[in-house]
């Protein structure tokens, strides 16, 4: 439950971010975008290989669970 609730945070506070970053009159949209891909592709560094590894780990403790 608090890991939940600790990702939703954390997406609210990004996509709030990503909101207040296009609605500003600032920045230029060719800065605003790169901004854009490189959070995202940043973001996709860090949790896909974490996403991988926890399904990995459930996976391997699921197998020894069935092991005799």
């Amino acid at each position: 439950m608090r890991t939940r609730l600790a990702i939703t945070a954390l997406l609210s506070l990004i996509i709030l971010a990503h909101i207040g970053l296009w609605t500003s009159e600032r920045w230029p949209t060719e800065l605003k975008l790169r901004l854009t891909l490189l959070n995202a592709l940043g973001w996709a560094v860090v949790l896909l290989p974490a996403y991988g590894v926890s399904r990995w780990l459930a996976a391997r403790e699921g197998q020894t669970k069935r092991d005799p």
